[in-house]
């Protein structure tokens, strides 16, 4: 009989650690899922933090018209933020951190990532023919920028690229007349080809060879032809088009639509900027009628030649807010008259200076 308690008691003492065993495990995988929850929980904090400094500085740059801004990332030099922008609506952040920025305004104009230790942010203002908004456009120093051709837009990029009283803006811009040949800078994460013969890249063609190598993520295009921008990205060895917008601008210096198609890294990108900014021109446009009515009856315009040119302003006024008002509802096919007309105010605006007429911008 001892010797069967002895046996019952062997078999009841390696019972009875497991169990302290595995009730030590699961209190142990408690307090450790706590421990991991709440420094998951800082981290979604910290991300949400950073996410609206982010917002803020965008924020203040977009509001400072033609500036260049550098901002330092190096504390986010291990996380990628991330831009999309949908039913004009951007929202950017860290990837996988916080809470996103979600902006309804400000038309922003960037790569789908960005992995750096410095933001570049340069605004430019929209004019249709007056001053519609300020575009933001977010880029890096990690991003290469190849320009294919010799128009004059070529030697005005060239010439921005490092320009301005912020002596740390530099984009890294590279140019070329045969991207077969060309050979990327080392260090770079992603390559734009910024084409403005509209020739080099083709849906379909081979992209250059020393490109091929790359993730499709880190390699793309636009070209320029005919007013219009074609978007590329890279697939395997070629290229494929995500078709051709139309770009709906009086042109001149420092266009800043064409420079919204060239930092943009997708179509949807540049297009959902731009219908923000057409959403906001509904609004302007609106200001303006009223304030040409306001300048008909006012004293200056009953002198010299100014009644005369005052008489058409009201009608082209109306047109132009009713224009702006069904481009952004039906952008992009809506918007080829609104462009007209806001050439003719545009000439007409400079004949009431001509005539020391109060001018309407």
């Amino acid at each position: 009989m001892n010797r069967i308690f002895s046996q019952r008691g062997q078999l009841d003492l390696p019972f009875n650690w497991i169990y302290v065993l595995l009730a030590g495990g699961v209190i142990l995988l408690f307090f450790v899922g706590v421990v991991v929850k709440q420094k998951d929980v800082a981290t979604q904090q910290l991300g949400t933090d950073i996410n609206q400094i982010l917002s803020s500085i965008a924020t203040a740059a977009a509001a400072a018209e033609s500036t260049k801004v550098v901002v330092e990332t190096s504390g986010l030099a291990d996380d990628v933020l991330y831009f999309e922008c949908r039913n004009a609506q951007t929202e950017y952040g860290i990837k996988g951190k916080g809470s996103p920025v979600t902006d309804p305004i400000i038309p922003l104009f960037a790569p789908a990532e960005i992995n750096s230790r410095e933001l570049l942010l340069w605004s430019l203002p929209y004019l249709l023919p007056y001053k519609v908004t300020d575009f933001l456009y977010i880029t890096a120093p990690t991003i290469q920028y190849i320009l294919v051709g010799n128009d004059a837009r070529v030697q005005e990029f060239l010439k921005e690229s490092k320009s301005g009283q912020q002596e740390k803006f530099v984009l890294s811009v590279a140019k070329t007349d045969d991207l077969s040949s060309f050979s990327p800078q080392k260090g770079k994460q992603s390559f734009r080809i910024i084409d403005y013969t509209g020739l080099a890249v083709q849906s379909g063609g081979i992209v250059p060879v020393g490109l091929q190598s790359l993730e499709d993520r880190q390699v793309s295009a636009v070209t320029f032809n005919s007013g219009a921008a074609t978007f590329f990205v890279k697939k395997g060895t070629v290229w494929q088009s995500e078709g051709s917008t139309p770009l709906f601008s009086l042109g001149g210096d420092l266009d800043a639509v064409y420079y919204a198609a060239v930092f943009s890294g997708h179509k949807e990108m540049f297009e959902c900027g731009m219908q923000k900014a057409f959403q906001r021109l509904k609004y302007v446009s609106d200001v303006y009628e009223k304030k040409g009515l306001a300048l008909e009856n006012s004293p200056g315009a009953q002198e010299g030649n100014c009644p005369v040119l005052f008489s058409g302003l009201p009608g082209l006024l109306l047109a132009h807010h009713g224009d702006s008002t069904l481009c952004s509802e039906f952008y992009p096919e809506n918007c080829v008259s609104l462009v007209q007309k806001s050439g003719e105010i545009r000439s007409l605006n400079q004949q009431l200076f001509s005539a020391n007429c109060p001018p309407l911008y």
